[in-house]
This record gives C-alpha cells, structure tokens and sequence, in this order.
C-alpha cells in the first residue's frame, strides 16, 4: 500500500539536505515559496484581482469537503504552509544562537511565525479529517502536535510553561514514529533525527526523565492514559497494533557492571546508564555517511554521563568492592569513549574521502575542476590528520608502540596517498613532470622508511576500513608504476631546462664549417638558426661632432677702449696685416662629410 508522508515531506526533507547553518534554512524557505506557487496554481487558488483579494480569497475557504472531492494536493498545500513557517523559525533561532541571544524584533516575528503555523496545523488537522489511510493522517496529526510543542516551547516568551501539554505531544509524536519505524513507515535516519531534536524538550518537561527506560515508560503512559482516551492520535495508534512496553528496571540492574577489555587494559562501567549508551552507540555499524551522526550522539552522550559520574564519584574509591582502584577505572573507561568517538570520526572522514576519491576518477581534464576537487580532498586530509593526533596523545595509545606506529602509518598513508593520487597529477596536467616526480620519489622514501620501522603487519589494531596490508601494498604499486611513468618525461624536462641556459651555442647548420658535430648537439629546437640571436659585443665610446664645420658665427666688431697702448696698437696692426696677406693668396675651403674630403 502506497501512502503519502507528510513526515517525511517536511523533517525528511530536512534530513536529506542537511541543513544546518540559518543560510541552509532560508535557502529551504526560499525553494517552499516557489513549490507553494506552483500548488497554487494547480489547485486553482490564485486570485488575481487585488483589489478585492479579501472577497476572493479562495484560500481561506477551502473545507474538508474539498479535500476530499476535488485534489488531495490541498493537504499538501496547507502541510507546506506551516513548514514554510517552522523554516523561518529555525533560521531565526540558528541566527540567535550564533548571536547569543534574540533581538527584540526577531522575538516577535518568531512568535508570530509560530502562532500562524499552530493555526496552520490545525487547518490542516481538520480538512484532511476524512483522510481514508490512517498512516498519511497519523503523520498529518503527529505534525500538527509537533507545531503546537514548537510554539509552546520558543513562541510563547512566559517564564511557566505548560508542561504538562509539551510533554503529552511530545511524547504522542515518539510513539507515533517509533511505531512507524517499526512497520518500516518511516526510515532511521528521519526518525532519530527528529528524536534527537527534541528529546532534551521532553526529558526538561516530563518531569527530569534520565535513562532511556524512563522515557519509553512515560511514552507508554501518555499513549494509554484515560486523559488521551479521546485524542484521536492515540486512538489510531492504539487501533493499529501500537506494541511498545514497558521496561522494568530493578536495583541490581542499574548496578551491573559491564565489563570493557581495550589492549592491556580491563575497567568495570558501575553506571548502567554509560554502559546503555556506550553499547548503543557500539551496536551501530554505520553504512552510510549520516548514520555516522547517530553513533556520534549516543557515544558522546555516554561520554557526558560518564564525566558527570566521575565529578559526583570520583573521590570514592570503595563504590564497588569489586573495583579495586576506582579513580584508574574511570580514567580507562574514559579514555576508551574518547578513543571510540575519535576512531568513529576517522572512519567518517575516510568514507567521505573515498567518496571524493571515486568523484575524482570520474573527472574530465578539466584542471579548474580537478584543482576543486583536490582541495576538497585536502580538507578531508587534514581532519584525518588532526584526529589521528589526537587520538594518539590519548593516555591508553601513546604508551602502547605497537598502536602508536600504525595510527601513525595510517596518518602518513593518507597524506601520500593525496600527493601521489591528485597533486602528482595535476602538475603533470600542468608539464612540470619534475615536480611530479619528485613527488613519487619523497613518497616512496618515506613508505618505505615507515615501513622498516614498524617490520611486519602481521595483525592490523586499526580496522580494515582504515588500514590494512592490501591498502599499503596499492599505494606502493602507485607510487612505483606513477614514478615509471613520469621519469622519462622528467628526464627530457629537465634537458630543457639546462639547454635553455646555453643560448648563445650554435645551432647544427652553424657547426657544419667550423667545428666537429657530437650526437648529443642534434636536437629538435637547435637543427638552425629561427630569429637572430644578440650576441654581447665590447663596447667603446666615441663622440663624433658632426656640425663643427657647418655653424658659421657673425662677424661682431669689439669697441674699442679710449685708452690704448702704442705698443698693443702696433701689435695688433701687424698681426691684422699678416692675416690679410694670407686670405688674399689662399682662398678658405669647406672640408666635407665628418671633415674628411675636401670640396
């Protein structure tokens, strides 16, 4: 039987576009507003006369009826509604969060979005009342329930809240996606993320709610209280086979210790509620990348608890008879969550890396692309490398060499494997086949100087995921056939480089007549002369006055002084004497072009 999920229409959809940041939730809003136009029009409830929108408001009286005879689109429509507002209030609140309070003004549209969107809720609530399968409108009341906890708890700004209200949604809305997940309605991965939403909301208004008994416990109560013997949600959930228990918990039960073998270590957990997270959070093995987040959640949570367990109980070391030192105990116990929560993150980051991994086998040679690619893969890298330092400075593993050197090696095989699988390609896109050489060479001396350091692998400590013999032998077989591969056209690179230098050799043509020829002169670029070359020749100065015999000066007659010599006189006459002699017998001439023929 094929059924609408308004579930997963809306938190689903959330879910699968992992919003996070506010500018993810009004990117969300935005795509709601367009896919709202678009019901609109199919169901025919636009008005276009503005003027007398509010006469013609065809949106305001749509009833039950309608719903049922016309198009079931219209439940649809009213469920995206009140999503549009509930989207609008998350990225008021992510905005507030990362401020660190609410403005005034955002304080009242969040309080308005919410009220709208309870009104929304219940609108939807009563048209799609007639609704024939029970699981579209087990969903269709569980999100109405879900809205008015939102408003209950950040709309309405009252120092009381109702509490007892909160926590009967709340606890309406587990049920009915715990059952859901049962009959394989909804999947996992939506349900708890909308458990871990507001599972903190309930725990604070249920009443102080701490171990997870406690909680099914209090599910099952509201579920089969008389209070909701007319609510029609657990009406339905009671009519189709709602099977959820009661857990019984006795004394000796939270006492149990559970027992925790890590290498040379061996610790008791004494609180049952570590041991029930921590073994929740073991028990998943994680085959996609958001299950990661679950496992994440409970292993941190068991992290908390167990803090919280060592401020209240770590002075007392008689807790237990049968832990003999209690304060070491704990610090084992906490050291091996904390190495958990880091291996869990590695083994994320190295999911994501193969997947980035597989993206970038399927490229083109586009390098713009690639170089996108590869800084993506570059971040991952160093999230690996940041949490492989630090799991290796956690007490347990820094003293245990054997862990140590292949956390190590797996942190030195991860940052090879980038340089030779991406960097080395890109320069070889880019003909600095040297570069890339040089890379396989640094790569292959510091394997193979880690690998004589550690001696055999005979057994992994690290799991396969991360870390294993056949992903050590792959890299060298990289390495060794990427090297192969470029060190001929490294080898004629760097030839280039070096004739370069030489530029003032001859070319072959240029040898024919004056020196003998060796093989190694005969190259492509050198078989002849393609431009003139510039040759450094000495230099020596030599100033040439071209316009000494061409300027010809006027004849400016000095005045003479009153006073005159005789003797300076008679001299003077003489000499213009001789010199009127000499022109008269020989008549001047002009020398020619730089004073060296006559004319």
């Amino acid at each position: 039987m094929v059924a609408y999920s308004p579930i997963i229409a809306t938190f689903g959809n959330r879910a699968e576009q992992f919003l996070e940041t506010d500018s993810d939730f009004a990117r969300y809003h935005a795509k709601l507003n367009k896919k709202l136009q678009h019901l609109r029009s199919r169901c025919h409830l636009i008005t276009k006369d503005t003027k007398k929108y509010a006469s013609k408001n065809k949106y305001g009286e749509i009833s039950s009826e309608d719903y049922d005879n016309k198009t079931k689109l219209i439940g649809v429509l009213i469920l995206l509604h009140a999503e549009r507002d509930l989207a609008l209030a998350e990225t008021l609140k992510l905005r507030a969060r990362q401020r660190g309070k609410l403005k005034k003004s955002e304080e009242k549209v969040l309080s308005t979005r919410l009220k709208k969107a309870c009104k929304t809720a219940d609108k939807l609530a009563n048209v799609t009342q007639n609704e024939s399968q029970w699981i579209t409108r087990v969903q269709y009341l569980a999100f109405a329930k879900l809205t008015h906890a939102e408003y209950l708890i950040n709309g309405k700004r009252f120092k009381r809240k109702d509490n007892a209200k909160i926590s009967n949604n709340l606890a309406l809305v587990f049920a009915t996606l715990e059952h859901l997940k049962s009959l394989n309605l909804l999947s996992e991965e939506v349900t708890d993320n909308i458990i871990d939403k507001y599972q903190y909301s309930l725990k604070l208004f249920a009443g102080n709610l701490m171990t997870m008994p406690e909680i099914n416990n209090f599910i099952v109560e509201r579920v089969q209280s008389e209070e909701n013997k007319e609510d029609e949600l657990a009406k339905l959930l009671l009519d189709n086979k709602f099977d959820m228990k009661k857990i019984t918990t006795s004394t000796e039960d939270q006492k149990a210790t559970t027992n925790i073998n890590w290498r040379s270590f061996n610790a008791k957990i004494i609180d049952a509620e570590v041991a029930q997270f921590l073994e929740q959070g073991l028990s998943i093995h994680p085959t996609q990348i958001p299950q990661y987040t679950q496992k994440l959640l409970r292993l941190e949570k068991a992290l908390d608890l167990h803090e919280i367990y060592i401020a209240n109980h770590g002075d007392q070391d008689d807790v237990d008879e049968m832990v003999e030192n209690s304060s070491e105990n704990n610090q084992i116990i906490l050291a091996y969550i904390k190495y958990n929560i880091l291996l869990t993150s590695i083994s994320r980051e190295r999911d994501l890396f193969s997947h980035l991994w597989n993206q970038w086998l399927k490229l083109n040679t586009s390098i713009p692309s690639k170089l996108t690619k590869f800084k993506e893969m570059a971040r991952i890298v160093k999230n690996l490398t940041k949490y492989l330092s630090e799991i290796m400075e956690l007490p347990g593993v820094y003293s245990d060499d054997e862990l140590l050197s292949q956390l190590d090696l797996c942190r030195l095989y991860f940052q090879l494997f980038l340089n030779t699988g991406c960097l080395s390609v890109l320069y070889q896109s880019k003909g600095r086949y040297m570069e890339a050489l040089a890379l396989y060479v640094d790569a292959h001396q510091r394997l193979e100087n880690k690998l004589s350091e550690i001696g055999t692998l005979d057994e992994i400590l690290l799991p396969a995921s991360l870390l294993s013999s056949n992903y050590i032998q792959g890299l060298q077989k990289r390495i060794e056939n990427g090297g192969n591969s470029v060190i001929a056209l490294a080898e004629y690179e760097r030839s280039n480089r070096s004739d370069n230098l030489k530029r003032y050799d001859l070319t072959v043509i240029e040898k024919l007549d004056c020196r003998k020829i060796m093989p190694t002169d005969i190259q492509l670029k050198n078989l002849f002369p393609l431009k003139p070359k510039v040759l450094p020749v000495p230099s020596k100065p030599t100033l040439f006055d071209l316009a000494f015999n061409y300027i010809t000066y006027e004849k400016q007659e000095t005045p003479s002084p009153q006073v005159k010599n005789s003797i300076v006189e008679s001299n003077s006459l003489s000499q213009i004497s001789t010199s009127n002699e000499q022109t008269g017998k020989e008549p001047k001439k002009k020398r020619g072009f730089l004073s060296l023929f006559g004319r």
